[in-house]
């Protein structure tokens, strides 16, 4: 992928992480429920990010994003379902890959080399990183926030993961014992120790260059691990996005 195509593809996924996309009715206009469900979201987000889990008070949520509170139990339950809707959220803006209807005609290299990008463009943006520490620091004393980022994050993620690469073992692609076993391979491979040196300060991969030299060679050990003769060698061309996102920094 050039520097202009992971420029863009990095560019083009910011607003959906930032919670600004709208899903749109049958006509194309954008649903009021679905309007409302996205500014609670990314009102919630912010105050995530500003005061961390404990902290944050349903009602501060709804001062921001306007609306009311029985309208905020309506649609998420509690905080802990509002936590679990943005978590999922994120979770689906990485593997947004499964959803082009020709994921499984595309070679292999490119589409994990799309699905990788993804991966290190929303785990380690900033407000996913402030999330990140808000959890471990606050896990101990709210139990259900690191139950609720598990099941609706890593553990969805890697289902999706795993429902891919069992399909590409189906069509003679890949060599599988256990799908979900190889498809945390792929996930640890291409995080490694980035989203930790994010989340203390440290260096990790940042630019363009930086993501496609580190994607790319997690690419390559995967296919060399898993790969069969008749795949496809890993190719970083510009992947076609929807409106996703990452940091880009």
């Amino acid at each position: 992928m050039t520097e202009c195509g992971i420029s863009q593809a990095l560019s083009a996924m910011k607003e959906f992480a930032r919670g600004k996309t709208v899903r749109a009715d049958a006509h194309g206009k954008p649903s009021r429920r679905e309007a409302r469900r996205d500014a609670i979201m990314a009102a919630a987000t912010q105050i995530f990010v500003e005061k961390g889990y404990g902290a944050t008070s349903l009602n501060d949520v709804v001062r921001l994003s306007g609306g009311s509170l029985s309208t905020l139990y309506d649609m998420f339950g509690n905080k802990a379902g509002l936590f679990r809707a943005i978590v999922t959220q994120r979770c689906e803006m990485m593997t947004a890959t499964f959803e082009n209807p020709d994921i499984y005609s595309r070679p292999i290299g490119e589409a994990l080399s799309d699905l990788g990008i993804r991966f290190m463009s929303v785990l380690t943006a900033d407000d996913t990183i402030t999330v990140m520490r808000s959890v471990s620091s606050e896990a101990l004393q709210f139990p259900e926030l690191a139950q609720v980022f598990y099941e609706a994050g890593p553990l969805r993620g890697r289902a999706r993961v795993a429902g891919y690469l069992e399909e590409q073992a189906r069509r003679g692609i890949l060599t599988l014992d256990d799908a979900e076993e190889a498809a945390m391979d792929f996930c640890q491979l291409i995080i490694r120790d980035a989203q930790m040196n994010a989340m203390m300060g440290l260096p990790y991969p940042k630019t363009p260059e930086a993501i496609e030299r580190h994607v790319s060679r997690a690419v390559g050990c995967f296919l060399r691990a898993y790969g069969t003769a008749v795949q496809t060698q890993p190719a970083l061309s510009p992947p076609s996005l929807p409106p996703l996102a990452a940091t880009g920094r």
